[in-house]
Order: C-alpha cells, then sequence, then structure tokens
C-alpha cells in the first residue's frame, strides 16, 4: 500500500513568522505533552540506530504531532467523562486539522507526516486513512509509541497516571496489531538503559 500523501502536502510557502505563532500553544498540558514526547522520539531514534539528522526530525514530529488539537474545543480536550459519538468524530479531525495548520504556516518536512498519520495503526484499524504496516511513515510509528506510553503514564482529566511497568505491559499487547514492533521495542530498550546503537553515517 503506498503512502496517501494529500495534493497540498507538495507545497508550501515560507513563512516564519506564521510558523512562530503555530507552535505557541497556549495549554501548558499540552506543550509539556509535546515535549516529552519529542525526547521520547528521540530516545527511540538512537535505539534504532538512526543518525542525528532522522533524530532531530523525529524531536519535531514529536513537539507537532498535536498541533491539530488547537481546532479542537477545550471542553471536549479537558472532558472528565468518555466522549460521546460526535465528539470522537470530532477529536478525529486533529491530524487532518494539524495538517492543515502547518501548510498555512509555510511549513514542509518530514515531520508533517508524523502529524497527519501517528494515529494510523499497523492492522489498518487507524485514522484518518487507514493506512497499514511500512505504509505508515516511521516518523508516524514512532510518535504513535512515544504518544501512548506518556498518555499512559501522565495524569489526564478521563484517568490517573499507570505505572511504568503497567505502560509497558499495554505497549507489548499492542506491538504488532497497534504498534510497530520494533519501534516498541526501542522504547522499552531505552527505558531499561541498554546504549543506543551507532548513529548511521547518514546526516
Amino acid at each position: 500500500m503506498a503512502i496517501v500523501i494529500p495534493g497540498p502536502l507538495v507545497w508550501a510557502s515560507p513563512s516564519k513568522s506564521g510558523r512562530a505563532r503555530i507552535v505557541r500553544v497556549s495549554d501548558r498540558e499540552i506543550r509539556a505533552h509535546n515535549g516529552r514526547v519529542g525526547e521520547l522520539c528521540v530516545r527511540i531514534g538512537r535505539q534504532l540506530g538512526m543518525s542525528a539528522a532522522e533524530q532531530r526530525v523525529l524531536a519535531r514530529s514529536g513537539l507537532l504531532h498535536d498541533v491539530g488539537k488547537l481546532g479542537i474545543p477545550g471542553a471536549i480536550l479537558h472532558k472528565h467523562d468518555p466522549l460521546d459519538d460526535s465528539e470522537w468524530q470530532l477529536m478525529r479531525t486533529h491530524p487532518e486539522v494539524g495538517l492543515k495548520i502547518l501548510e498555512w504556516a509555510g511549513n514542509f518536512e518530514r515531520a508533517l507526516l508524523a502529524v497527519l498519520y501517528h494515529h494510523e495503526r499497523m492492522d489498518g484499524s487507524g485514522y484518518p486513512h487507514g493506512l497499514a504496516g511500512d505504509a505508515i511513515p516511521i516518523e508516524a510509528r514512532v510518535v504513535a509509541v512515544a504518544d501512548m506510553y506518556d498518555v499512559l503514564t501522565s495524569d489526564r482529566p478521563y484517568q490517573r497516571a499507570r505505572s511504568e511497568r503497567e505502560a509497558r505491559g499495554v505497549l507489548e499487547q499492542a506491538a504488532g496489531p497497534h504498534l510497530d514492533p520494533a519501534v516498541v521495542s526501542a522504547l522499552l530498550r531505552s527505558l531499561d538503559g541498554e546504549p543506543p546503537r551507532p548513529a548511521s553515517a547518514l546526516d
């Protein structure tokens, strides 16, 4: 299956001021979450032996992955009760909203692939395009693992943080059907303090 890249993704116009406005996310916890995901993405990239340049893309991917939530009402983002069908339908638009926001800012880079595809799943059950396996860009597969781990281990409006052991168990169960097993393994090695693989010379 080929990677689905929307037409507007193939062009961009520079706009540094627009890009600066975009990264000023007002919600403190969203900023903190994005920062932690970015750090986890880099740790995963090191374990996978990615080059420094590839790790920088992963860092931006983590920082930007939820930028589309700027378009989601706070009442939904911070709701303590389960979302209803209409609220979930709106929440599921945030990857495409994020892509549009970053295109408006003149941002064109591989990190956009993570913004759009970080909720795709290895068995094709994710969204927004139902990509499966290697058709999901590696940046998105890395963000998916880092994002799930941070969500599981952080207090959220709808759940208390789980222990590292519990979070590891969830990741291991999701490896294969939902998450890339190699990426899950890389994160777990990082958490165990194993030294990263040598980075590739491609930089």
